[in-house]
């Protein structure tokens, strides 16, 4: 590790830089060169500093540039998205992705690839709690959606994107919970026919990072002759407001305790690590503690 950041007598500043992620500034660090640092669909670019990690359950110190996998970094949640309400067309939306036109019986269809969840399940869901008669279908030739006809499009407002991610997650795949304490979200979207899907999803899941600092990672991977297009999250936000909606909408008992206690547990090592840091001449150092108690963090892993 170069230690030049820690062992200069100067002052150094403590606090959150225009990216909201919590590092410290020194006056004698050479600022000449960029460095690129990802994120769940965001990347930020920004001279070397000191930035506070979170790795192997402790907190330390690490220049911008020596951030490494899975390292978890602290950012400020200034501005925390309101709860949404959901939008149930997004679950008709979310149905007609995949669509096909039948040139001898002119019939327009809809599909869900490669399904293998309970068919008769999932139809009684989608009737009965969000209120829409469809028919689904297992057929030889795949798993087929009639009785209903719709133009899918992508969601543009922040209010349809969250209910369209929610009905993805329905669809396809699910909550990763265990003894129904969840712990992440995940969405695997089938690519085929050649759809666009990678780069509209990507530019959802940026949209979110970008617009209201929801963080989801995405990636384009290839499982034998099938493309899948993956989102996966654990970001606190998404996992409370989808928390809430899974109990309200799909009868469930889910519980984001542990998540929350842990997240908590994280927090209040920060706060401790910032006021017992020895050998560290920082400014605002109280000012920053009581940001961190009276605003929402996330800590955020680099990928």
């Amino acid at each position: 590790m170069n230690n030049i950041l820690y062992k200069s007598r100067s002052m150094q500043t403590l606090g959150f830089d225009d990216n909201h992620l919590l590092t410290i500034e020194h006056p004698n660090l050479s600022t000449t060169k960029d460095y690129a640092v990802s994120f769940p669909s965001y990347i930020i670019k920004s001279k070397d500093k000191g930035i506070l990690i979170f790795n192997k359950r402790q907190w330390k110190i690490l220049h911008l540039k020596e951030i490494s996998e899975w390292m978890q970094v602290c950012y400020l949640q200034e501005n925390p998205i309101e709860n949404y309400k959901i939008n149930k067309w997004m679950i008709v939306n979310a149905l007609a992705i995949f669509q096909w036109f039948n040139e001898e019986t002119w019939e327009k269809y809809y599909y869900l690839p490669f399904f293998s969840k309970w068919i008769d399940e999932l139809q009684q869901l989608i009737n009965n709690n969000f209120g829409f008669d469809v028919m689904i279908k297992k057929e030889s030739q795949g798993t087929f959606i009639r009785n209903f006809s719709t133009d899918f499009s992508y969601p543009k407002n922040k209010n349809d994107i969250l209910s369209f991610l929610f009905a993805l997650v329905l669809l396809y795949w699910n909550f990763e919970e265990k003894n129904w304490e969840l712990s992440s979200i995940k969405i695997h979207i089938p690519v085929v026919w050649a759809k666009a899907i990678d780069e509209e999803m990507e530019n959802i899941c940026k949209n979110l990072a970008h617009e209201y600092w929801i963080f989801i990672s995405s990636q384009r991977l290839q499982q034998w002759w099938k493309s899948i297009f993956q989102c996966s999250s654990n970001d606190s936000e998404l996992l409370s407001l989808f928390n809430n909606r899974a109990n309200s909408y799909l009868n469930k008992n889910y519980s984001i305790e542990k998540y929350e206690k842990k997240q908590q547990e994280i927090k209040q090592q920060l706060i401790e690590y910032i006021k017992n840091a020895e050998g560290l001449s920082l400014s605002w150092r109280e000012e920053v503690v009581k940001e961190i108690m009276n605003n929402k963090v996330k800590f955020i892993k680099y990928c």
